[in-house]
């Protein structure tokens, strides 16, 4: 059940990073317009315009009648409150903050103030504090996979599971 999550995760991360390489010309677009945003404003940005949708995106299909984003749809898997019943709205997008908005935003945060060579001593501190978090929650979360029930920690939070769903 594992490989089949991380497989169904792959999925939707490659549509994902479709969306992200539509949003390149912008952000292209804003360099040649001479934009100048601090590493914490480009934080921000990429929060609001890739890292909210792409989570609200998997939220709205978790959340759906099937339970289930593209991938998890694929490979025959399915999001379930620990009872059985379908997600509502509010518990598929806590469930996907903390999943991908979490350690994705913790991500975004160590690369806008590690790169920056201008950035105090303080921010490149907490950059590289974020960055070590988001690693963690990254490992942890795959560990966790394999591990007795196989739940990760935000299943665990929202009181959801992944199951395999068989047609009938």
């Amino acid at each position: 059940m594992a490989l089949r999550r991380i497989a169904a995760w792959a999925v939707d991360w490659l549509v994902i990073s479709l969306y992200a390489g539509a949003l390149v010309p912008l952000g292209l677009l804003l360099v040649e317009r001479s934009v100048r945003l601090s590493p914490l404003q480009w934080n921000a940005v990429s929060l609001v315009i890739l890292i909210l949708p792409a989570t609200v995106w998997l939220a709205g299909w978790e959340s759906g009648e099937r339970g289930a984003t593209p991938g998890k749809r694929l490979l025959g898997l399915r999001v379930r409150t620990v009872p059985g019943a379908r997600l509502g709205r509010r518990r598929a997008l806590a469930r996907n903050a903390l999943k991908i908005a979490l350690p994705w935003e913790l991500g975004h945060t160590a690369a806008f103030l590690l790169a920056d060579p201008h950035v105090s001593p303080a921010l490149s501190t907490i950059g590289m504090v974020a960055g070590c978090l988001a690693c963690a929650l990254a490992v942890g979360y795959v560990a966790a996979l394999f591990i007795g029930a196989g739940r990760a920690p935000y299943d665990r939070a929202t009181a959801t599971r992944v199951d395999r769903f068989y047609r009938g």
